[in-house]
């Protein structure tokens, strides 16, 4: 059996994103894998494309 090493492993998956949380307007961190982001401060989740609508609309 060969040998590999996952360089994704010990990555963190979040990345803070530039975007206000559309609730309280904390910094939004985003999990690119499911498409969502999360508040830092609320721990509210959205979806990441309403967040790129809100934000094209403001």
């Amino acid at each position: 059996m060969a040998d590999f090493e996952n360089i994704y492993s010990d990555a963190d998956p979040f990345v803070q994103a530039h975007f206000d949380c559309l609730q309280c307007g904390g910094k939004l961190w985003e999990y690119a894998i499911q498409g969502q982001m999360v508040c830092e401060d609320c721990r509210s989740v959205f979806r990441s494309s309403d967040v790129f609508d809100d934000q094209v609309r403001a």
